[in-house]
């Protein structure tokens, strides 16, 4: 019994130091899928490139601070960043600082962000904000992003956070079991990642947890998901139909959480046509689905965490009657 309750006790702290872990430091996974990246090139008011310009790129929600420099041709680049709402300042001695704020960095985007310095005066630092949106000029791929607001707030029947991409173009149904079509692609041919990694069934080609079943990852713990429909990058590899490329959520420096339920009972539903049919009464039915999840910081910019726990509950009536209508009759008349 004690070697059992030791054997416990190391599982735990082994998950717990997991959950930690992977909370409290930025994800930089294998060829940058699950991530992004911010790039660009600091210039003068004339037009004339900075170099060795100090560049400070700061996660909002987290505190993380990255700290570049630029090179000769004034330019500098921040991959393997993970997605949020960021900070950059930019500092060069003789000129005035420049801070660019809310700059909001998309899972498997890569912005290109220029900055311009002006020569230092009375003004410390120059503040950019409310700037209309930037294109992203680094890649050519087709893509699109349901975002952290689409997953929270869109209604969805069964939670099961994959089928959104439905909501994206040249994405269809393939068959009748939860599969999906990119540019009329056979299903097998897709490529599905979380945090980086591999979220695929082998054997039949599908997401983990495959289709069949309600969802392999809770909706609530998911942040956001890009859908690569065509001309993606190499680094995503493994398929020629479409990539779904989805992020979880984290922790952060300030708490957040929420809770849900959702219920489907028979007593709100319309009789079924079959029971009826057969003179029955209405099936029992009853459908739950529950949850919530919580993030907050341990050590404010340092370490976090996030729980996030979600279920289901479900009864499957059955409606049962005889193929004739008079074939059970027959064998229970004593007449006959």
């Amino acid at each position: 019994m004690k070697t059992g309750r030791s054997l416990d006790a190391f599982c735990m702290c082994a998950l717990l130091l997991l959950i930690v872990g992977m909370t409290s430091a930025p994800r930089a996974f294998g060829q940058g899928a699950g991530t992004a990246g911010i790039t660009g090139t600091v210039e003068d008011q004339g037009g004339l490139v900075i170099p060795d310009a100090k560049v400070v790129i700061k996660n909002v929600e987290t505190g993380l601070e990255r700290t570049l420099s630029t090179n000769e041709q004034g330019f500098y680049a921040a991959p393997l960043l993970q997605p949020g709402t960021y900070e950059i300042r930019v500092s060069k001695a003789g000129f005035a600082d420049a801070i660019r704020k809310d700059v909001q960095l998309a899972v498997g985007q890569t912005l290109a962000i220029d900055i311009r310095l002006s020569i230092k005066a009375a003004t410390e630092s120059i503040t950019v904000t409310g700037e209309a949106g930037v294109i992203n000029t680094e890649k050519s791929d087709v893509s699109s992003l349901i975002t952290q607001t689409q997953v929270e707030n869109l209604p969805l029947n069964g939670r099961r956070w994959d089928n959104l991409v439905l909501l994206t173009p040249g994405v269809s149904e393939d068959g009748g079991f939860g599969g999906v079509s990119f540019r009329g692609i056979s299903s097998l041919y897709n490529n599905n990642m979380v945090d980086g990694s591999d979220n695929n069934q082998a054997f039949f080609a599908e997401a983990r947890g495959r289709t069949r079943l309600p969802y392999g990852y809770s909706l609530d713990a998911i942040k956001e998901f890009q859908v690569n429909t065509a001309a993606y990058s190499a680094e995503y590899g493994r398929a020629a139909g479409g990539v779904v490329n989805a992020i979880t959520r984290s922790g952060g420096n300030e708490l957040h959480g929420d809770a849900f339920y959702f219920v489907r009972d028979s007593s709100f539903l319309a009789q079924d046509p079959r029971s009826k049919e057969l003179g029955q009464p209405k099936p029992d039915e009853r459908r739950q689905q529950f949850g919530g999840s919580l993030g907050g910081p341990i050590v404010q910019n340092k370490l976090f965490y996030f729980l996030n726990y979600d279920q289901q509950k479900r009864s499957f009536p059955a409606v049962i009657g005889p193929f004739s209508p008079t074939s059970y009759a027959r064998e229970i008349d004593p007449a006959n």
